[in-house]
């Protein structure tokens, strides 16, 4: 995990295969302007690994997307470790595949009820600290 001030490296970059269909605060976490300390690496990161595209971008937030997640990027002096959301996706399994594979380590997949629906999730976290929820409704 990168710390504070580090810069993104990967090589990596993730295909397209797997559909967003939306994003979700999870605690007080606004979507539409995650923290993040440095937005460059951030944008990087967001773009060559999560596969997403950027929409705008001005000095200080970027509004990025991918499928119909929309989320922002945002150097407002907010800790990131503190931010989290969910996505939710069409392939749970082949986007942890993908994940694994190009090493960001993310956690077990695992099912869980949420409203009398059936999830299953897996979480992973960005090397700035935003941690992020995948799922995918399976009934």
């Amino acid at each position: 995990m990168n710390t504070e001030g580090q810069h993104w490296s990967g090589k990596a970059t993730m295909s397209n295969a797997v559909e967003f269909y939306g994003v979700y605060p999870i605690g007080q976490t606004d979507v539409s302007a995650l923290p993040v300390r440095a937005l460059g690496p951030a944008i990087a990161y967001y773009t060559h690994l999560l596969g997403f595209s950027v929409l705008s971008k001005t000095a200080e937030t970027a509004l990025l997307a991918r499928g119909s997640a929309t989320i922002g990027l945002s150097v407002n002096g907010q800790d990131p470790e503190q931010a989290s959301c969910y996505f939710e996706v069409s392939d749970v399994a082949a986007l942890h595949r993908e994940f694994a594979r190009m090493g960001m380590e993310p956690s077990a997949l695992r099912d869980e009820d949420y409203g009398g629906k059936l999830q299953r999730i897996f979480f992973a976290q960005e090397p700035f600290g935003v941690c992020f929820c995948f799922g995918q409704t399976q009934r």
